[in-house]
């Protein structure tokens, strides 16, 4: 016989302290009586028994310890099960425009908006994964795979170069993301948006490509990256200076997200809306409370050699320890 959880067998500790304890009481209870009614004692007192009430001790020692292998969950024979392996296809769609390189949530927006699709990968169980960068346009890096592996390597190279043109497309990204997801097998599909949000006029917009995924049964969920009160966008210049983004009249950019039409993408889509700034886990509690209740596809099934657990044999046990304390009496029959 072994037990699935065998570390709680060092609670077999406790019931097994107790026995002393017990007997130390018996005998103490034993000395006490002397002490009191003397040479009489046995007359005056005949009920009580030691060994009776070191019987009934022991056997409520017993059903604790019995007890404590119940949760420890004994197996003895084996079984097949069949194993079904559910998945989940979910998209990220990652804005690498400049006004991501604000250092508002350090170290840069892109950097925290990184490791959060990081933290999405040490949730995936069965499922798939793709990612589509975008600024002023959207490119497809990496299709669905079950693969993390390769997954990390074209997530390593995004950064604000990683896509030609500047500006930001949130709607041209959204798209290519549906469109990939469109390619995919029937089953449970979703997006993750990860941006600060400032589109510059992408076509299609946005709200139309929400409404997309919405008849399509897409959410689309959201992380916006970025403060209320904006920042600066840190610039190299050609002659290795460190400057600002600076606008036509040569004041510096200051960059906020764009938190309402980020809200609107998710309510349309019927996806979540998150802010990185208020959340300091955004992607662990996205995963935990939407898409790990997702209805995954399944992709592949196969079975399991497990052990049965008998933890029912080991609780029977203990009622009968206990059933059977109860019948005797506290000390010999008068």
């Amino acid at each position: 016989m072994t037990f699935a959880d065998p570390q709680l067998l060092l609670w077999l500790a406790v019931p097994a302290a107790l026995v002393p304890f017990a007997a130390w009481a018996a005998l103490r209870a034993a000395a006490r009586r002397r002490a009191f009614l003397g040479a009489q004692a046995a007359r005056l007192a005949p009920r009580f028994s030691r060994g009776r009430r070191l019987l009934r001790d022991g056997l409520a020692a017993g059903a604790i310890g019995l007890l404590v292998a119940a949760l420890a969950r004994p197996l003895h024979g084996e079984w097949l099960r069949e194993v079904h392996q559910r998945g989940v296809d979910v998209m990220v769609v990652l804005d690498a425009s400049r006004s991501m390189l604000a250092p508002d949530l350090a170290p840069s927006r892109l950097e925290r908006a990184k490791r959060e699709v990081q933290a999405l990968l040490g949730h995936l169980r069965g499922d798939r994964v793709g990612l589509v960068s975008f600024s002023g346009d959207a490119r497809l890096l990496c299709p669905l795979t079950s693969d993390p592996t390769s997954f990390r390597v074209f997530l390593d190279d995004v950064d604000s170069t990683s896509v030609g043109r500047g500006g930001t497309a949130v709607g041209e990204g959204l798209e290519q993301a549906l469109d990939a997801l469109e390619q995919a097998a029937e089953g449970a599909r979703v997006i993750v948006l990860l941006t600060d949000g400032e589109d510059h006029d992408s076509d299609p917009p946005p709200d139309q490509v929400a409404y997309r995924a919405l008849a399509l049964g897409v959410p689309v969920h959201v992380i916006a990256f970025g403060t209320p009160a904006g920042s600066q966008i840190p610039l190299r210049l050609p002659d290795g200076r460190l400057d600002v983004v600076r606008d036509a009249d040569g004041q510096p950019v200051v960059t906020r997200p764009d938190e309402a039409l980020l809200e609107r993408i998710a309510g349309i889509s019927g996806g979540a809306y998150l802010s990185a700034d208020g959340a300091p886990f955004p992607m662990d509690e996205l995963w935990d409370k939407r898409i790990a209740l997702m209805e995954g596809v399944t992709r592949a099934s196969s079975l399991r050699t497990e052990g049965i657990n008998r933890y029912q044999w080991a609780v029977v046990a203990a009622l009968l320890a206990l059933g059977l304390r109860a019948l005797l009496p506290d000390g010999r029959p008068a």
